[in-house]
């Protein structure tokens, strides 16, 4: 039943990725991105003794190409290290230091196919691939499939039905349902998924403001559920590490001339929760966290 806490956050909050939605097709042959990323999640207590802080730094490489007037085709690129500084207290887990610096690989083609004046077609299959240092990344290799069909009931509103299916790292794989919205409320405030790595990794359900030309400030939330192959040493050898919690967080993002744009984030992470198995995927240890302060800056530049 792990998987169920992250199928019905994407039963509620997988929408319409702007990236990939956009009703207009580039304005070039082939569009390129290229988006960094730093954040600091501050050191917080972990239920029954030690802290945990992590730093984490990223990128992602995006390019994209109209194929016929009804069909795009995207791949994209991304690069994650997640950084963790455990200090011990008399919880055994924080104790253990389980884990250190985790490395994660993602690749994803999407495709996207206008059927007709109002119903569009997107498929999204991914791979990943998550391990500690030392650890093999093809030891902590997982992918899916993202699916759905929306209807344009109006201008501001795009609807409708799909499903994802994916494989866990020593766990169960998932099939779930899952709705896909794109809604401008107004003519500066939208409701879609904070799409890019300013709010957090993926998607997730974000408010958006427009007050003026070349700033948007954002309130968004999220599910995240990093799961990551352990490398062979103690205290679980080739095990899995398990980092789950809901971001929430305010963004301002400012345009920087026509290619570019800067993001600054600043949030908490809530219901954070650290679990450690073994190599076949049992539970050893777990503990919740303190919810944690968190800040970042994202650079995107577009080509």
């Amino acid at each position: 039943m792990r998987s169920l806490p992250v199928a019905c956050l994407w039963v509620t909050l997988l929408l319409v990725s702007p990236w990939v939605w956009a009703a207009e097709p580039p304005a070039k042959p082939w569009g390129l991105s290229i988006e960094a990323l730093g954040a600091h999640q501050f050191s917080v207590d972990i239920n029954g003794g030690g802290t945990v802080a992590m730093d984490e730094t990223a990128v992602r490489i995006g390019v994209a190409r109209r194929l016929t007037p009804s069909l795009r085709l995207g791949l994209n690129l991304g690069y994650v290290e997640l950084a963790y500084d455990f200090a011990a207290g008399a919880q055994e887990l924080a104790a253990a230091a389980p884990w250190s610096t985790i490395r994660s690989a993602q690749a994803g083609v999407s495709l996207n196919a206008r059927l007709g004046d109002r119903w569009t077609l997107f498929v999204l299959p991914s791979m990943r691939w998550a391990a500690e240092d030392h650890a093999a990344l093809d030891d902590g290799a997982f992918g899916g499939v993202l699916a759905a069909a929306s209807y344009r009931v109006s201008d501001r509103l795009t609807i409708g039905p799909g499903f994802g299916a994916f494989s866990e790292i020593e766990g169960d794989a998932s099939v779930f349902p899952i709705l896909a919205v794109d809604w401008r409320m107004t003519d500066t405030l939208s409701l879609n998924t904070g799409g890019g790595l300013a709010a957090s990794r993926g998607p997730g359900l974000a408010l958006e403001w427009r007050p003026a030309d070349g700033w948007t400030l954002s309130l968004g939330a999220r599910y995240e559920n990093e799961r990551f192959r352990l490398n062979d040493q103690d205290p679980a050898p080739n095990g899995v590490g398990q980092d789950s919690s809901i971001p929430v967080y305010l963004g301002v993002v400012r345009t920087l001339g026509r290619f570019a744009s800067l993001s600054l984030i600043a949030g908490a992470k809530t219901a954070g929760n650290l679990r450690l198995e073994n190599a076949q995927g049992d539970k050893l240890a777990d503990a919740d966290y303190a919810t944690a302060p968190v800040a970042g800056v994202t650079l995107k530049v577009r080509f």
